[in-house]
């Protein structure tokens, strides 16, 4: 569960954009995070969650691209660490305490005048579940989930398919990998598709074509478990894992921010 930790090695001045270092707490248990703010035109921010192993830069998913296009739009972008990576302090561990990073970048907004409908959170991967189980718990404006897994089980044996080792192995080791995570770290598994019916916002499911780690039926799962009439599907052709921005931006760009302006209501 141990997740290393990658430098942050840029800025977002290397694509032109303006911003401010922010730090803030996680929720309940007080992590200091560390993030860049980039001030919109509009009064809709959106915060980017990053995927486990990854931090606020992720050069797969191409994230200062994307906050470049998405603030030409006139978005508010929040990009920040999760514990353990990047520059934030505390622990990375796999799937573990991103919910509470979640919520310190929520009430930091909230702090800072966003209307909590006019927030949307962005993830990616296991930062997607994690979003998606935040939603859960607390009204936001709008989910934007790529390539998000419906179920921690069904996650664990496609990553360890993908490295070689054979699924009925990874199989066999799930219960006793969850009781000794529950005894060591106070994990506890909470899959996104049994808490889906508890988001209240609207939600934007994009899945890769060519996501090895992800398949198109955990993500068809969500979206028909998810009534929200608002609720929108885009399967990226052609497309590897967290790549659907990098390799279409500007499909990319023109349908996510369709998405929000029908949903959030903004005045364009």
């Amino acid at each position: 569960m141990r997740i290393p930790r990658l430098s942050v090695e840029t800025t977002p001045t290397s694509v032109s954009l303006e911003y401010k270092d922010v730090s803030f707490e996680s929720r309940d248990d007080n992590v200091l995070l560390k993030g860049w703010f980039i001030q919109g035109s509009n009064q809709i921010s959106i915060i980017i969650v990053h995927g486990g192993f990854q931090n606020r830069v992720d050069d797969n998913v191409d994230t200062l691209g994307l906050a470049r296009d998405l603030n030409k739009k006139g978005y508010s972008l929040l990009l920040f660490d999760l514990r353990g990576r990047g520059e934030s302090e505390g622990t990375g561990r796999a799937l573990s305490n991103i919910e509470k990073d979640i919520g310190g970048a929520f009430d930091f907004l909230r702090y800072s005048g966003y209307a909590t409908d006019r927030i949307a959170i962005m993830g990616y991967c296991s930062g997607a579940a994690s979003a998606c189980i935040f939603a859960s718990q607390e009204d936001i404006g709008a989910l934007v989930l790529i390539g998000c897994f419906a179920e921690v089980r069904d996650m664990v044996i496609s990553m360890a398919t993908v490295r070689g080792i054979p699924g009925i192995f990874a199989e066999i080791f799930i219960p006793g990998l969850k009781l000794t995570t529950s005894f060591m770290y106070g994990y506890q598994v909470v899959n996104p598709i049994d808490v889906l019916s508890e988001v209240r916002c609207p939600i934007f499911f994009i899945h890769e074509e060519y996501d090895e780690f992800i398949p198109i039926g955990d993500m068809l799962r969500l979206f028909e478990e998810s009534t929200h009439p608002e609720n929108q599907f885009w399967e990226v052709d052609n497309t590897e894992h967290s790549q659907s921005y990098k390799n279409n931006p500007i499909e990319f760009i023109d349908r996510t921010t369709s998405f929000l302006e029908s949903t959030l209501l903004i005045a364009v």
